[in-house]
């Protein structure tokens, strides 16, 4: 539950501060998994977490990164770029160079390519920071 609660964590701050793209380049989610193959992975397993994108970004909003405002602002946002409204991410117990699934992968074209282990920052790190940079929030 830790490891689950650490790697939400880690991602929200990512979110809201900008630094995680780099640093937690490890959120490597199945592209391909149903949304109840999610949930169930999400709720059932200690390692994959889900995470509700609208609720790390009110996570911000309540930790002070960020006013209520730009919070409000940034899920709307958000919400009008098609991109998922959450993520289940691998947390724990990848396989893989380095404990994690396609480090090293000389396909980076793979990491988005919307089939099998995909990498959300990669994904969708424009939706991500440009619904926090278009609401104000400089990184």
């Amino acid at each position: 539950m830790l490891t689950n609660v650490g790697a939400g964590v880690a991602l929200a701050a990512a979110l809201a501060l900008g630094t995680g793209a780099a640093a937690y380049a490890h959120e490597c989610y199945n592209a391909n998994r149903s949304e109840q193959g999610n949930a169930s992975a999400g709720s059932n397993s200690k390692a994959w977490f889900t995470l509700v994108v609208a609720d790390a970004i009110q996570g911000d909003a309540d930790a002070g990164f960020i006013t209520q405002e730009q919070a409000d602002c940034i899920t709307a946002e958000y919400a009008t770029t098609g991109a998922p409204a959450s993520f289940t991410i691998k947390v724990k117990g990848a396989v893989g160079q380095d404990g994690t699934i396609g480090l090293h992968n000389p396909n980076l074209s793979h990491a988005t390519d919307g089939q099998g282990i995909d990498h959300a920052f990669a994904a969708y790190g424009e939706q991500i920071f440009g619904s926090y940079a278009a609401c104000g929030v400089e990184f």
